[in-house]
């Protein structure tokens, strides 16, 4: 009886928290940087497109980034399609991400397909309803034949368009 009281007790206390979930603007914009970590290490500036079709879904796509390695830079190296799924917490927003990216390029005769699939967790702080702040690391598996494995840090902040 003494058990049954206490697992009443646990479901009654969470019920009662209220899990603000933050209204997301259905299309956001914003910049972010990234720290990319494999045998050597880059840095990349760019920006994203999110969309946020439903509730605890969201889509997005990178627009375009600059990655610097020691030595050069790569404009749009890579692009990728990323899906969100939002967790509810109150007061911050945890989501997981996964994607698929493909990258072809044309070196003479040799044309080249790359792909990249790569998953992760993030968190979005917002400070306001229209303005969010982001961290996110995540892990990127890509090659063709030989497979390469890197983690990304990412952070920066969104900005909702179109509510």
């Amino acid at each position: 009886m003494k058990k049954v009281f206490i697992i009443m007790a646990m479901l009654f206390i969470i019920s009662s928290v209220d899990a603000k979930i933050f209204k997301r603007a259905l299309i956001e914009i914003g910049p972010k940087a990234s720290l990319y970590i494999n045998e050597d290490v880059q840095f990349g500036i760019g920006v994203e497109v999110v969309v946020n079709p439903l509730r605890s879904v969201g889509f997005r796509f990178n627009l375009t980034e600059i990655r610097f390695d020691p030595t050069t830079f790569h404009f749009n190296r890579e692009g990728s399609l990323d899906a969100f799924i939002y967790l509810p917490m109150k007061g911050l927003q945890l989501y997981v991400h996964s994607g698929i990216g493909l990258k072809t390029r044309e070196t003479g005769d040799d044309p080249k397909t790359h792909y990249s699939i790569q998953g992760g967790l993030g968190l979005n702080y917002p400070l306001n309803q229209r303005t969010t702040l982001f961290a996110e690391p995540a892990v990127i598996i890509s090659g063709n034949g030989e497979t390469d494995v890197s983690f990304r840090i990412s952070v920066g902040g969104r900005f909702g368009v179109i509510d």
